[in-house]
């Protein structure tokens, strides 16, 4: 057979079949081209199994850790596949890393959906011309105002990426509605293969990517349990208690360090509450002004500053692998997103600890408001989104109250079936 080069098809020598790559690229190729175009030695175990899936053709959910390499789920069978790979993401923030860490080779064939309609049309044609495929970045939001100007582009999509993809599910259901209409974008790119990846996925979040697409999905999910996070929670019975302990703990860290704070005001006050002590921090959240979000975003990744104070606005996208410490001043509302948070740290494979903090106070606030809210959808007997988000709220009231390993109740909440009782690395199994 004529050996397969990546490039090969932009220079009109070889155009691949459009369909069951995985029938003509062998792993060891695969991972020659992970060596000589990504400088990776080889494919991990997790990226092997989504890759080969996706090469078929199949609507795909990936569900892979925090820092196991989901972008080359996607990058890669983009060099194998002609036309335009779309990567729909939640985030400028996330695209602009994932572009800026392309390599050479693959960076020249991407556009990114910002700016002019027609204008990009240019590009992407361009890009089609010179190169037969094309990598295409965009939000939800702008793919669907793209689309109603250039309503021939979904010939020429060969596939559906969802970066991110329990935000659909979250955010599309509560404060980004446009997500609710990728079923309507997808059909009008006539319905090319999906692959939706994401490193936190329960069953309730499958669920509702299968109920939005209406389409069946080849489910492949690898372990999220990363032994290398220390992970702690406490209660305190005093606010003044918990910020003692708090402090304390700021004033020993080791390294890098992301304070997660539930809102804008908090972020403030604790980054000032600090810098007023004399411990440097600077503040992260979505009031702020974009350019002094890139700058504080940019001065705590390059390390100038070690500690940053931020609401869930920061993290996805940032490529920053020391990260030794995630402090929750207070628990986050879902495990979903306490694992998206605490997935920040300790990239490097090296050992990072995740505490979270609570209070007497704060946790009886919770535990009433979630038993009038349970009785509610008790009552209306409704299955909806709202219905499930309680359900999860309460999953993290239960995490919290959890007495025994953290890491495998987490692993039990992501559909694992956990090989270990005690993990050795939570606070529940080092008392």
């Amino acid at each position: 057979m004529t050996p397969i080069t990546p490039f090969a098809a932009a220079s009109g020598v070889i155009l691949l079949p459009s369909r069951s790559f995985s029938r003509y690229v062998s792993m060891d190729y695969l991972d020659e081209i992970c060596l000589s175009v990504f400088g990776k030695p080889s494919l991990r175990v997790e990226q092997r199994s989504v890759i080969t899936a996706v090469l078929e053709d199949e609507n795909v959910i990936g569900i892979i850790a925090t820092g196991a390499g989901k972008s080359l789920t996607f990058q890669l069978p983009f060099l194998l596949t002609p036309g335009i790979t779309l990567i729909i993401s939640p985030l400028v923030a996330l695209i602009q890393n994932q572009v800026e860490n392309l390599p050479k080779g693959i960076k020249e064939r991407v556009i990114v959906l910002t700016g002019d309609n027609r204008q990009l049309q240019r590009d992407i044609n361009n890009c089609l011309a010179q190169h037969n495929r094309c990598l295409v970045y965009t939000s939800p939001e702008k793919l669907y105002t793209f689309l109603l100007q250039n309503v021939r582009f979904g010939s020429k999509v060969a596939r559906f990426v969802l970066d991110e993809a329990h935000c659909a599910s979250e955010w599309g259901n509560t404060f980004r509605a446009s997500y609710l209409k990728l079923p309507e974008l997808w059909a009008a790119l006539q319905c090319p293969p999906i692959q939706a990846m994401t490193a936190t996925a329960s069953s309730g979040t499958i669920a509702d990517l299968i109920a939005l697409f209406q389409t069946p999905f080849t489910i492949i999910q690898h372990s999220v349990f990363r032994r290398n996070l220390h992970i702690s929670s406490f209660d305190h019975q005093t606010t003044n208690a918990r910020d003692n302990h708090f402090l304390q703990l700021i004033r020993h860290k080791v390294g890098p360090t992301i304070v997660y704070a539930k809102s804008r005001m908090y972020v403030e006050r604790t980054a000032a509450w600090l810098n007023k002590l004399g411990i440097a921090a600077i503040p992260f959240h979505a009031g702020l002004d974009a350019s002094i979000r890139k700058v504080n975003q940019d001065v705590f990744v390059s390390s100038d500053a070690d500690l940053l104070i931020a609401t869930i606005a920061f993290g996805m996208g940032i490529d920053k692998s020391n990260v030794r410490h995630v402090i929750h001043i207070e628990p986050p509302e879902t495990l979903e997103d306490y694992q998206q948070q605490v997935g920040r740290a300790g990239r490097d494979g090296a050992a990072a600890w995740c505490v979270m903090f609570d209070t007497f106070n704060k946790k009886r606030l919770r535990e009433e408001n979630l038993r009038r809210q349970i009785d509610q959808c008790k009552r209306s007997g409704e299955n909806t989104f709202g219905s499930r988000l309680v359900k999860r709220q309460a999953d993290m009231q239960q995490f919290l109250l959890c007495k025994h390993c953290r890491h495998r109740y987490l692993a039990i909440y992501n559909n694992e079936l956990p090989q270990f009782s005690h993990c050795g690395h939570c606070d529940n199994c080092v008392l």
